[in-house]
């Protein structure tokens, strides 16, 4: 996949690879994110053919793993639907047997209650499984890191191929996440692409990525 950004050559972006395109200007950071966001015209991607392709079928933009980025509302829904396609056959009968049966010892104890009650229609699984809230763990929610991680994963899950985008990571990983991040890449087949600021070239910080930074020159480096 490439991304392109007028007036510098394509950015080629690969599969199980961290794509870093750092900048010191605002003007190229605005351009980017916003871009990618598909608030402006400013960025193009495209197959490795040059074919252009639709930004929302090729790419999604999460943003800022603290701040933007919340799995549950983005995910917990359709975790759920996937998670109804795994259980086999008997494992249904039985949570539905479970819970008959649950109801049945609540009616038996309403007779305090003066008042006519009855069973209601047994749910189907997903309704079961959605009145069970299951969700991503909590204990994410301040590990950056972890954050990340699980989006990749999720995804995976999902079947879900799309170019990842992502900024301001380096406000939260220390060197040695980004390489496990970096080693975590190498075997998801995922495209990952970080949009950064920084004054300065982070050649060292961003090693073993696909590192490209724009100085405030508007020179690509």
């Amino acid at each position: 996949m490439n991304l392109t950004y007028y007036s510098f050559p394509p950015f080629a972006i690969d599969k199980n690879r961290v794509t870093v395109i750092d900048t010191a200007t605002q003007r190229v950071y605005r351009d980017l994110t916003l871009g990618l966001q598909d608030r402006a015209d400013t960025v193009y991607l495209s197959n490795d053919s040059f074919e252009t392709i639709e930004l929302s079928k090729g790419s999604k933009w999460y943003g800022d793993p603290m701040l933007t980025l919340d799995l549950n509302v983005l995910f917990q829904k359709k975790l759920q639907a996937k998670l109804t396609t795994l259980l086999a056959e008997d494992q249904v009968v039985q949570m539905a047997d479970d819970l008959r049966r649950l109801l049945s010892q609540l009616l038996a104890d309403s007779y305090l209650m003066d008042v006519p009650l009855e069973l209601p229609e047994i749910p189907g699984l997903a309704k079961l499984i959605k009145f069970s809230n299951i969700q991503l763990t909590s204990e994410l929610n301040d590990d950056a890191y972890a954050i990340i991680e699980t989006l990749i994963k999720v995804l995976l899950e999902l079947n879900d191929h799309k170019l990842i985008v992502l900024t301001n990571v380096s406000h939260y990983l220390s060197s040695s996440q980004l390489q496990m991040l970096v080693r975590f890449m190498a075997n998801a087949d995922l495209p990952l692409l970080l949009i950064e600021f920084s004054p300065t070239k982070r050649t060292s910080y961003f090693k073993e990525c696909d590192y490209h930074f724009i100085d405030d020159d508007f020179v690509l480096w």
